[in-house]
């Protein structure tokens, strides 16, 4: 089966791919779309027998004979090893999240970067491996000082001032450490080993999901609809991406021989202000604050694609169909109501947690 995504591509598609971290957001899409293309997926879960982790991966109608689930355990080293031996490639999305910490170092920090070296050890054992991409953030870009920024667009060549982060200690600072610093270690062991490695860095990913409940980066994005006052700082300017975009980016960069370096995955830069004027739009009686000011300043700053985009990437979804079919997904999953039909529409109470465990780290950021 000859590759749909890209002009210069692999010849042919590889037998079989891991995905770590698989029953994460982005890696249910990823592995359903892996073998909606062809590809033997072998996904790794902390508990393969926990129908929690794996009931939405074992039902997806390409599984059945080219779906196999296995134990990964990111924080112990070798811990990998056996997922990786013998594929052809590897879709590292896996993170270790912790929310609720006491040490931000140890909880977090630590063991995102462990994290790092265990999989790309794991990976320098296995010689069929062709290429790695590695699912960074946007938060290993976005947080520096502005001024250093030409007219505040950011592009591959930023990186995250962890000097900054640990001296000011921003909202969420550990999670943006630790992206940053894994990022960098990824490509340090990647020289060291001699790894094909590509990391790919999603801005705040939206749209559709397959799991029963809503991803953080979900929650943070429809908190206009919601009304959740508390993350509305999050959202007063930031960067967005459809899950199907982010997806197709993926796998298009493991498909293309060109590839190399980091590519930031966003489709569409928008201040709180923008985006409640398109709500408006798409649901005319959704009630929305008169205005913003309590967010504080809204500073314009951009997210620049155009590395991902002149390799032959295109993006297909603007923030409309971002926010129609986010909303559309949480009414078909009963998790909330249409815009302006209730009230109540709360999803606090459907919010996936990550507390403790191994996600795709797509959380929500100031992005």
């Amino acid at each position: 089966m000859a590759p749909s995504i890209g002009s210069e591509v692999v010849a042919s598609i590889p037998d079989l791919v891991c995905v770590t971290g698989a029953s994460g957001h982005l890696g249910t899409w990823l592995v359903k779309r892996l073998l909606e293309k062809g590809y033997r997926v072998r996904a790794t879960v902390r508990d393969p027998d926990d129908p929690k982790k794996t009931t939405v991966l074992k039902n997806l109608p390409e599984a059945e004979g080219r779906l196999q689930l296995v134990k990964g355990q990111l924080l112990e080293e070798g811990g990998f090893d056996d997922a990786v031996y013998g594929v052809d490639g590897v879709f590292h999305c896996a993170c270790p999240t912790e929310f609720s910490f006491e040490d931000p170092y140890r909880d977090c920090i630590e063991p995102a970067v462990r994290g790092t070296v265990n999989i790309l050890k794991a990976c320098s054992k296995a010689p069929t491996i062709k290429r790695i991409v590695f699912t960074s953030s946007a938060a290993a870009v976005r947080f520096t000082q502005l001024e250093d920024i030409p007219e505040q667009r950011f592009d591959e060549n930023c990186w995250t001032d962890v000097d900054m982060c640990l001296r000011d200690k921003p909202h969420g600072w550990p999670y943006f450490v630790s992206k940053t610093l894994s990022e960098l270690k990824a490509f340090e062991l990647a020289k060291e080993y001699k790894l094909d490695l590509v990391t790919i860095l999603p801005t705040l990913v939206t749209g559709p999901f397959l799991l029963n409940k809503i991803p953080n980066s979900m929650a943070d994005a429809l908190s206009l609809v919601t009304g959740d006052v508390f993350h509305h700082n999050f959202i007063r300017r930031i960067s967005y991406v459809h899950i199907d975009d982010i997806i197709d980016a993926h796998i298009f960069l493991y498909e293309t021989p060109a590839a190399e370096g980091r590519y930031i995955g966003s489709c569409v830069d928008a201040s709180i202000t923008e985006a409640a004027e398109l709500l408006k739009k798409l649901f005319p009686k959704i009630q929305l604050p008169s205005n913003f000011d309590y967010v504080g300043e809204i500073v314009p700053h951009y997210m620049d694609n155009s590395k991902l985009r002149k390799l032959g990437f295109e993006f297909k979804h603007d923030l409309a169909d971002m926010y129609l079919s986010g909303v559309k997904c949480c009414v078909e999953k009963g998790l909330m109501t249409y815009p302006g039909e209730s009230q109540d529409q709360s999803l606090t109470p459907n919010v996936a947690s990550q507390n403790g465990a191994e996600s795709d780290g797509l959380v929500g950021n100031h992005l």
